[in-house]
């Protein structure tokens, strides 16, 4: 990987921008970044502060769109006109139509930022449930908690785009990469059984701070998955049982473990995220230079998202009070 050359921009200075500006710096990319508060791209680690909106975008080799979720579509398609190869921080768009907005004008210059893609205890447990270890799959479950207000210590949370309907918060996109998951795990053949998706808990926020579903793969296996903003100790698992045996990932536990009729084999799951952010960023300046394919494109991000409108519309049906 070597990205000497390659020009970079990086729309939106928040904690995730400012993280790809210094990933793709250390690449060795030259990098500018740009964000609607002059002072947080000003105040960024790494990468050259320039006007928002760049006067001239199409300088670019890449850009990566790291604005809050409701600007993804319009920020994305700026990017595109310019014929730069484009990363979109999950979730790829706000609704589905908006993601296909996208990936019909990207053609093959779209990368969503699912960085778990990356993330290798994941990597391993994906990889023991399609090399057969667990047998024929039986049912899976997945979970994601963590309480918002810890989520960004030194900041309001109430101020945070996770908290905030006008900029894509709540939840259930938020922990997209759940969703991803069960298409990376699975396939494409999902049908939402059942879902919740509300705001139970005292946090002040107008997003919904809960989200409960169930589905169906191919017609017979039951899936649950399970999100919130309220749990008081990080909670984050994936958990396949098997005709053969059960995997699970237990990222709170820091743990893979593989448990048959013998036994549990254990091996431990305590990888930095960090290193699959650095690993996104590797991948993604050698895509810019046609030697990789994203992990993940355009059309597969657009699951995550029409999966992520399917459940709204089940909770829908089943609950009329706003939020």
């Amino acid at each position: 990987m070597i990205a000497a050359g390659l020009r970079v921009l990086v729309i939106g200075a928040g904690s995730i921008g400012r993280r790809h500006a210094v990933n793709l710096t250390t690449t060795g990319a030259t990098v500018d970044i740009t964000d609607p508060q002059p002072d947080r791209a000003d105040e960024a680690p790494a990468g050259r502060a320039v006007p928002f909106p760049p006067g001239d975008m199409g300088s670019y080799d890449g850009v990566v769109v790291a604005s809050p979720t409701a600007a993804h579509c319009e920020q994305a398609m700026a990017a595109l006109a310019t014929g730069a190869k484009v990363l979109i921080e999950k979730p790829l768009a706000l609704t589905s139509d908006q993601g296909r907005e996208v990936v019909d004008a990207a053609g093959d210059r779209v990368m969503v930022g699912y960085n778990l893609r990356l993330h290798e205890p994941l990597e391993h447990l994906v990889e023991a449930v399609r090399d057969g270890c667990v047998g024929d799959v039986l049912a899976a479950r997945l979970w994601f908690g963590s309480y918002l207000p810890d989520w960004r210590p030194g900041t309001d949370y109430r101020a945070s785009y996770s908290a905030r309907a006008d900029l894509g918060g709540g939840v259930l996109l938020d922990a997209i990469h759940e969703l991803d998951m069960l298409f990376w795990l699975f396939d494409d053949r999902l049908d939402v059984l059942a879902a919740f998706v509300d705001r139970v808990g005292e946090l002040e926020i107008d997003v919904e701070d809960t989200v409960k579903v169930l589905l169906r793969h191919a017609g017979r296996v039951p899936i649950e998955l399970s999100l919130d903003y309220l749990s008081r100790c990080y909670r984050r698992g994936v958990e396949v049982i098997g005709s053969k045996a059960t995997a699970r990932l237990d990222w709170a536990r820091a743990v893979l473990e593989i448990e048959d009729s013998n036994g549990v084999r254990t091996e431990p799951a305590d990888t930095p995220i960090a290193r699959s952010y650095e690993r996104e960023a590797s991948v993604f300046v050698d895509w810019i230079q046609d030697r990789a394919l994203p992990p993940v494109d355009g059309p597969t991000g657009l699951r995550s998202v029409h999966l992520a409108d399917l459940i709204r519309d089940a909770a829908a049906r089943t609950s009329s009070r706003p939020l």
